[in-house]
């Protein structure tokens, strides 16, 4: 933890996010950095490849105190590409659909009091996870790689436009159980572990929550240098459904066909026909099979102060 004078952030927003709340939001922050002595340098791309060259552009300018992103998890998750590792700040003003980066780390959802924390200038170092496919490309993320039942959620609600929020994750689950089984995977922990039993879905979290507050991984910790791993394994349709109502509390590790594990890393096969995707920080990352691991200290976000 440590204090960081903000004199001036890289101000990078995506203006689809939150189906255009976050162009609103983006001006409302300005405003209020510029109350509070700030200069902002404001860009903003007109789609993912230019966000991410906008986001390389301005992580390397030795003028920005802080690199700010206006938007989701997704947007967090482009950053995260280009600022991992580099001990470049990570300020964030929420304006997505899950917001579970800003769930951790407990930041406010009012543009003017997240600039506010930004400004304030408080950071703490925290873990990221890493996912490499078999082809050696790897990917940063901040939250939850899931991968199973919750992938193919995860494709349904990236094609649905209406509802907004939570509501969407919780109609994809629904419309996803119409389809409902247990896929076959097999998950090597690094203890040489090998969990081989069908599974409705796993996931690995650097943090606790996915899909806007699902506290799928509910004791995960961002500082311990391990993933934690939540198995459920396979169940019936009535016990799936019971499984994920407890989700939003934490509560489906009580449940008997639930397991956990911590690992600093884990390699993950899925060995049923055709492709499948692993999802993070609510995008595509890669397809299996990958590694996922805990990389300990390589992300720096600015939070609210203690």
């Amino acid at each position: 933890m440590d204090w960081v004078d903000i004199g001036a952030v890289a101000l990078v927003t995506n203006p689809r996010a939150g189906h255009g709340r976050a162009s609103h939001a983006a001006e409302r922050a300005m405003a209020r950095f510029t109350e509070r002595g700030v200069t902002v340098v404001a860009v903003q791309g007109r789609d993912e490849a230019a966000s991410r060259d906008l986001l390389a552009e301005v992580a390397a300018d030795e003028r920005v105190d802080a690199l700010v992103v206006v938007g989701g998890d997704g947007m967090i998750n482009l950053a995260l590409q280009v600022q991992a590792g580099t001990g470049l700040p990570l300020g964030i003003i929420p304006a997505g659909t899950g917001n579970d980066h800003a769930r951790e780390y407990r930041l406010p959802t009012s543009p003017e009091a997240a600039a506010d924390v930004v400004a304030d200038g408080f950071a703490i170092t925290t873990d990221l996870g890493r996912i490499t496919a078999d082809d050696g490309t790897s990917r940063w993320l901040g939250t939850v790689m899931c991968s199973g039942f919750d992938s193919l959620v995860s494709d349904r609600v990236n094609n649905m436009s209406w509802p907004h929020g939570r509501m969407r994750y919780n109609l994809a689950i629904v419309a996803e159980f119409l389809n409902f089984r247990a896929l076959p995977f097999r998950i090597t922990l690094d203890d040489g572990t090998v969990l081989d039993d069908p599974v409705t879905l796993a996931a690995f979290g650097n943090t606790r929550s996915y899909g806007g507050g699902m506290k799928i991984c509910p004791a995960a910790d961002h500082a311990d240098g391990l993933l934690d791993v939540t198995v459920i394994g396979k169940a019936s349709r009535t016990k799936a459904a019971m499984t994920f109502s407890k989700v939003f509390t934490g509560e489906h590790v009580e449940v008997d066909e639930v397991t956990v594990h911590r690992t600093r890393s884990a390699r993950v096969e899925f060995l049923g026909g055709g492709a499948h995707r692993a999802y993070a920080d609510g995008d595509v990352m890669a397809t299996l099979p990958v590694t996922v691991e805990a990389v300990p200290a390589v992300g720096r976000y600015i939070v609210p102060r203690p």
